[in-house]
């Protein structure tokens, strides 16, 4: 009888010690791979963020160049220059104006005023060679008339972008941007001030070529080292690619399609998704797996594309790499459990069966992403070090997760904040904009929009440096805060334009006495390196609904009350007055 009791002692402790190991094991591996589920996930949806962020910053980038061609294209010095092809004088004032464009945008390969007559001849030009900027005369200027971004761009209306075809530059003369990855783009010259002046024909265009690499080096600059950048055109032929080889496979007569590397991006490429997000080990990423984020990006100006396949991907090693504490974590209480079956399943098999279970089910409730529940936190065994390490491991999941919130709203911030001043930027001053006019137009309140200007900023930019100029708009936004309530937004547009948009709670007749006392802030003399920098500004004040109905018209009167005020003399406040229209 004792050894029949023995053997069922024996056969109950191995029973129980199977039971437990395989609970431990499945506990284990349900927490693991719940754990890299959700690791897997959050990069997915990080690497979505990062992906729409990398696309707004390249639609910004490409309305700040066309807002560069906006103010070549206009200015006199390019139109005198195109009208009269013997001036001089006007042909050397072009190239100053792009040589200080060229010298604040690196990625600018080359700047060019092309004439619409004399088959498109080139009046003036400047190239970045070797590191500097040399202006082409004479002889070395070329026709350039049989291009397709001559005729297109001179179809265009005043204002208008023409954005080209990404390609390899073959064009002759192209110097620093020979043989390498280019975007055009162009704008008309037309003559101002004709009442008809789209229909009138272009005298010539200004067309900026731009170094690809280089300006996504830069774009890439704020995103993690591992993530991996990707562009296709239209058609999926691939434009950029951690492989090099696989680039701008059409200009070697071999078509690179990124669907073919990558097919779930087929139905982005037919146009049957907008977006995709996936882990790829299959084909070309069958040694190295990736986790992806694709976004189909529209051009919203007239171009030979119409539209832009953009990725970002990071490898799964980097992503999976985070769980290998919690996998050593998960060994450890598989272990410990394995232990305590095979040394006291005899005699304690039902003692241990609520604490197991207890753990067990706390595993399976947080695989669900429901909370653990109770555990034997406080027992001294090995169970009770069982529950602590599960703690633990939970603990750490829940770290590694707050911290991948912190970087996905930090890259949230980093898309509404000017990088330089930490001020909200136009993204985000027109959200606030269209809330304060749709909060006014349902309770019959009143907005006020102040547009800030800073007089003689570019003279400090050529006497100081950029440093001194960058010193200084941080000292402004830095006093515009100090002025401003709380409830105000102060915003920068870029370069030196600031916005103040008032709370609505501010009396209209007390709008003036804030803009003078703004203006006598920017007034005060700057301290900076032992100098004392000596600004001004000119604002101009936007109301609703006295000036507007939406936030572009708001913001374009007061845009237009600015330029009244530094036109009847720096640092002045105006209000816009329809009159002067």
């Amino acid at each position: 009888m004792k050894v029949w009791a023995q053997g069922i002692a024996v056969k109950l402790g191995l029973l129980l010690a199977a039971v437990g190991v395989l609970a431990a094991g499945l506990t284990g591996f349900y927490a693991y791979e719940a754990s890299r589920d959700m690791l897997v996930n959050t990069a997915k949806q990080e690497l979505l963020t990062s992906t729409r962020v990398l696309s707004r910053r390249i639609a910004v980038s490409r309305e700040e160049i066309s807002r560069h061609l906006l103010v070549m294209s206009s200015h006199p010095a390019a139109v005198q220059a195109l009208l009269k092809p013997g001036d001089l004088a006007a042909a050397d004032q072009v190239a100053t104006l792009f040589a200080q464009f060229m010298g604040a945008n690196p990625a600018y390969f080359q700047l060019r005023l092309i004439s619409a007559h004399d088959y498109g001849l080139e009046r003036v030009r400047v190239d970045r060679r070797d590191g500097s900027l040399q202006r082409v005369q004479g002889p070395d200027l070329q026709e350039k008339g049989h291009y397709d971004y001559v005729a297109d761009t001179l179809k265009l209306a005043a204002g208008e972008t023409y954005l080209s075809r990404i390609s390899i530059n073959h064009e002759r003369g192209a110097n620093a941007g020979q043989d390498k990855p280019t975007l055009q783009l162009a704008m008309p010259v037309r003559v101002a001030g004709n009442a008809d002046n789209n229909a009138a024909a272009a005298l010539g265009l200004v067309v900026v070529n731009l170094d690809l690499n280089g300006m996504f080096s830069m774009l890439k600059a704020d995103l993690p080292p591992s993530y991996q950048v990707f562009l296709a055109n239209g058609e999926g032929d691939i434009l950029i690619h951690p492989d090099a080889q696989k680039t701008f496979g059409f200009d070697r007569g071999q078509r690179q399609l990124i669907q073919d590397e990558m097919p779930r991006l087929t139905e982005l490429i037919s146009d049957a998704s907008t977006q995709a997000v996936f882990e790829a080990s299959e084909g070309a990423h069958a040694l190295e797996p990736i986790v992806a984020a694709f976004i189909v990006q529209d051009i919203r100006v007239r171009s030979s594309d119409g539209r832009m396949v953009l990725g970002l991907a990071q490898p799964l090693d980097d992503v999976l790499g985070r769980t290998r504490e919690l996998a050593l974590t998960t060994l450890q209480i598989v272990a410990v459990l394995c232990l305590l079956c095979l040394l006291l399943a005899i005699g304690l098999a039902r003692a241990f069966t609520r604490p197991i279970n207890a753990v067990s089910a706390a595993a399976q409730r947080f695989a669900l992403g429901l909370p653990a529940g109770a555990l034997p936190l406080t027992r001294k065994d090995e169970i009770g070090s069982l529950a602590r390490n599960f703690a633990q491991m939970q603990e750490q999941i829940k770290e590694q997760l707050a911290d991948l919130m912190r970087k996905q709203e930090a890259l949230e911030h980093l898309a509404q904040h000017d990088m330089l001043t930490g001020l909200p930027n136009r993204r985000l001053l027109e959200d606030r904009l269209d809330t304060a006019c749709a909060h006014a137009r349902r309770h019959g309140g009143r907005v006020c929009v102040l547009f800030i200007d800073l007089d003689r900023f570019k003279q400090l930019n050529d006497r100081f440096g950029h440093d001194a100029g960058d010193a200084v708009l941080k000292i402004v936004a830095g006093r515009l805060l100090g002025m401003m309530r709380e409830a105000d937004t102060v915003a920068r547009l870029g370069g030196d334009e600031f916005v103040v948009l008032l709370d609505s709670q501010t009396q209209m007749e007390h709008v003036a006495a804030i803009a003078e006392k703004l203006l006598a802030c920017l007034t005060a003399p700057i301290a900076y390196e032992g100098h004392q920098l000596q600004l001004g500004a000119s604002i101009g004040i936007g109301r609703f609904p006295e000036d507007g109905q939406t936030r572009a018209e708001i913001m374009a009167k007061a845009d237009k009350a600015m330029y009244e005020a530094k036109a009847v003399g720096q640092g002045g406040v105006r209000f816009y007055s329809p009159s002067q229209v």
